[in-house]
């Protein structure tokens, strides 16, 4: 809080910002450090360890030894990307755009369904919600004109092409206040599955 720093100590002090790094410089520097290290790993999984750095690479670096140990415990050697995500309990970005797909058609008992199995996997439902904000502030920087993340997969960046052609501004903004809402509530509640159902159930009929 350097504003609450008086101006007498400012002045008789260096400072320094430190910023997040953009995760495509993570992901390559992680790369040549796990190279160094003689592991192989996906580039899914550097851009899965790039992000959940979020711009830290201390922290990045930690994730990093736990994959390669993880990797190694499992005998196959190499970091993929889907261990990686369950590793930390990320979803699948591809369920995501599909529950996403779900809630803007309006279909209540397929969302409900996708998120059972999300749950069955062991993603938590405080990580869906997430993902689903994620694709929603995704949409709507492409739909302004923003570049597509080159660590996207074809497919994400023609769904995502799809939705910012379609969707207004308005019902973009409206559904990113709902989904924040519904993250806040499923950070909250005693029992988040049963949060994220009503939370995405009221998306839904809201729609309608």
């Amino acid at each position: 809080e350097i504003n609450k720093v008086p101006i007498t100590v400012l002045s008789r002090c260096q400072r320094f910002d430190l910023r997040r790094i953009p995760a495509d410089v993570l992901a390559t520097h992680f790369g040549g450090i796990a190279k160094a290290e003689e592991a192989e790993i996906e580039d899914e999984a550097l851009a899965l360890i790039a992000r959940a750095a979020e711009g830290s690479v201390r922290d990045g670096l930690s994730i990093l030894d736990q994959a390669i140990a993880h990797a190694g415990a499992e005998g196959g050697g190499v970091v993929t990307g889907t261990q990686v995500r369950e590793m930390l309990g990320l979803s699948d970005r591809g369920a995501i755009r599909r529950l996403f797909g779900l809630v803007l058609s309006g279909d209540g008992m397929a969302a409900l369904n996708a998120l059972a199995d999300q749950r069955d996997l062991g993603v938590e439902p405080l990580a869906v919600l997430k993902g689903l904000l994620d694709v929603c502030h995704t949409t709507t920087l492409a739909k302004v004109g923003k570049q597509a993340d080159p660590s996207q997969s074809s497919e994400e960046a023609d769904a995502i092409r799809g939705w910012a052609q379609s969707l207004s501004f308005v019902l973009l903004h409206r559904l990113w206040q709902m989904l924040l809402k519904g993250h806040d509530e499923v950070s909250r509640a005693s029992n988040p599955g049963e949060a994220a159902d009503m939370a995405i159930l009221r998306i839904i009929h809201a729609s309608q």
